[in-house]
């Protein structure tokens, strides 16, 4: 089984978890659905299912479309708001590795060197991810253990982390965390939808 990457809109990824001996595809988070499809055809694949993680307009976008394009196609999420939901899905199996619908990397770890400037697996992860932006490649996948070397979202009982936030219980220091997160080199205004479709179907140009 293999993961395909596909960035879309200004900062999104959708992902395409393919079955390479089947040639049974996944799809998770389709939010722009033409290209998708472009690739799901390009490749040679069939696509069975959609897993959405939630319901906001650049990642659930895509599932009606999907659904009167495939027929049979099964869309799942554990959100009523989805739009095109067939199956809700209540329990979660355990993940080996991280996708993130985004691309803050950077960001997130110049945020965390912030907090834990002394970090050497900060700096390691920094560095590698600028790589990979000149590259114009993805960071994602992550693995949850290696999160709990640089994330400090997941390392609240951290000496570096609770002398950053003040704070020595973990329900304190993750409050204070994200208070300081959120003052973090606040993101671009994003553009409003109607103009991010007209961006990603190459109306406009960015």
């Amino acid at each position: 089984m293999k993961v395909k990457v596909i960035s879309i809109l200004e900062d999104n990824y959708m992902y395409l978890v393919i079955e390479e001996q089947s040639k049974q595809a996944v799809a998770v988070d389709p939010a722009v659905p033409h290209r998708l499809l472009e690739i799901v055809k390009r490749e040679g694949l069939s696509l069975t299912a959609v897993l959405t993680t939630h319901h906001h307009w650049d990642h659930a976008r895509g599932n009606e479309a999907l659904l009167k394009e495939v027929p049979g196609l099964r869309v799942y999420g554990g959100d009523d708001r989805i739009g095109g939901l067939t199956d809700k899905v209540t329990n979660a199996q355990e993940l080996k590795k991280v996708f993130c619908g985004h691309e803050y990397t950077i960001k997130n770890l110049k945020f965390a060197m912030l907090v834990e400037p002394e970090n050497e697996k900060v700096k390691e992860m920094l560095s590698w991810a600028r790589a990979r932006d000149d590259d114009d490649k993805p960071t994602v996948p992550s693995t949850l253990m290696e999160e709990f070397e640089y994330n400090p979202f997941l390392r609240l009982s951290e000496e570096g982390v609770q002398k950053f936030t003040g704070k020595t219980d973990p329900v304190e220091v993750l409050r204070a965390l994200r208070k300081e997160k959120d003052k973090f080199k606040k993101p671009k205004e994003r553009l409003p939808p109607h103009a991010m479709l007209a961006l990603e179907w190459g109306l406009l140009r960015p």
